[in-house]
């Protein structure tokens, strides 16, 4: 019975290594979820392919017009009474306007597709600086779990100072106070990760309780991009930048169109009227039908609003030309900022190395004196809590040079 317990309890333990394993989820695996998960992504590309159904509803030609007539009181003729008229009639556009009404629409579907790429950009931006404030709360953790650790031991040597006479009481409550306090400050973290999570499962469209294990080690960002390159790639290829260059190229297939519209188009009709025969007289083909082919012109002579649509047009492309300009040149500050984050981060994390290896050296010399002599409590604490500080310190430098990093790469197409 006992080492039957044993594979049940071993069987459950593996399960639950195993769960936590497929429940992590690096970076690069949480991307590529929220990529077919998020419901933004989704309604985007339908939007997409509502949008080419659109190019066979404007390339057919405009639907055929049948009419039925009636002759209350019937038209005599010499062959008989006219009693009853059917008539067709098929418009028929000028040459290339079909085609051309299709270009437009298709181009107009092209811009729509490149919302779909900045989406998904702006997706990843979220998800990645979502994923670093987790990982960096659960680090501040690590960091206080191993802070209260040292604390304890100090304690420790706290206590058996004051049993053997040689310190004061004091030093062993202010060391309660400091480790409390920690605690309490890791509670406080583990509520913080409510927000990232939240953020997450909502961008991979899952149960809003459904943990993310961290399994990455961050280290700092080194962006290995040349900024005259990126802004040059930038202004070509970002996918908010085509998209108002394919607008307009849509305005300018527009212009085309409405040259096209301004011309001619033509109309072929046949009417079919039924004759009755003549009771009075028996004229040669008497009571033959008539049938009658027609062709007909549509003549655009209003020309005004052909001309203001063309200058709606042009207008249209010379304020998208300007929302590319002023688009740039957000993208490029927002780049030049998240560069000079990028630097920053490394200078905070270079001091904070620097600090810790001092503060380090400072407190093995004061633990010895205190080991020995009691002296030097209140610097010891003092220092302890300062190497704390710039343990987070060095964190949050890593954790501003990742997000500089994603916001960097918020940009590239």
């Amino acid at each position: 019975m006992k080492y039957q317990h044993k594979i049940i309890v071993g069987l459950a333990l593996l399960l639950l290594v195993s769960w936590q394993e497929m429940s992590a989820q690096p970076l690069e695996k949480l991307l590529a979820a929220a990529d077919s998960a998020n419901l933004e992504l989704k309604a985007l590309y339908q939007e997409y392919l509502a949008a080419l159904e659109k190019a066979p509803q404007v390339s057919q030609l405009p639907e055929p017009e049948v009419g039925l007539g009636v002759f209350p009181l019937p038209v005599e003729t010499r062959l008989g009474p006219q009693w009853v008229r059917l008539s067709a009639t098929q418009m028929l556009p000028w040459k290339g306007t079909l085609d051309a009404r299709e270009d437009v629409v298709l181009a107009m579907a092209k811009a729509q597709y490149e919302k779909i790429a900045a989406s998904r950009l702006n997706l990843h931006y979220q998800a990645k600086q979502a994923y670093f404030q987790l990982y960096e709360l659960d680090e501040r953790q690590q960091i206080l779990h191993g802070s209260i650790d040292i604390f304890r031991t100090l304690e420790s040597i706290a206590t058996t100072k004051v049993e053997a006479g040689k310190a004061n009481l004091a030093d062993v409550l202010r060391i309660q106070i400091q480790i409390r306090g920690l605690e309490e400050e890791l509670n406080l973290l583990e509520n913080q990760k409510k927000k990232p999570l939240a953020v997450i499962n909502q961008l991979l469209n899952r149960p809003e309780q459904t943990p993310v294990y961290i399994t990455d080690t961050l280290l700092l960002a080194d962006p290995p991009y040349e900024r005259p390159t990126l802004l040059k790639d930038i202004r070509e290829g970002h996918p908010m930048i085509r998209m108002f260059a394919l607008q307009q190229e849509a305005a300018q297939r527009s212009i085309e169109l409405n040259a096209l519209d301004g011309k001619p188009s033509f109309g072929v009709g046949l009417d079919y009227i039924a004759v009755g025969k003549r009771s009075d007289a028996e004229p040669v083909h008497n009571g033959r039908d008539i049938l009658s082919p027609r062709i007909g012109v549509r003549i655009p002579v209003y020309r005004e609003k052909y001309r203001a649509k063309e200058q709606e047009e042009r207008l249209k492309i010379q304020a998208l030309e300007t929302r590319k300009q002023d688009l740039f040149l957000q993208f490029r500050s927002a780049i030049e900022k998240a560069y000079a984050d990028l630097e920053d981060g490394k200078l905070r994390y270079r001091l904070s190395q620097e600090q810790k290896a001092t503060t380090r050296s400072a407190i093995e010399l004061l633990l010895v004196a205190y080991s020995n002599e009691g002296a030097g409590f209140t610097d010891l604490l003092q220092l302890e809590g300062q190497l704390i500080q710039y343990g987070l310190m060095a964190l949050s430098a890593v954790v501003k040079t990742q997000v500089a990093q994603a916001e960097i790469e918020r940009y590239i197409p």
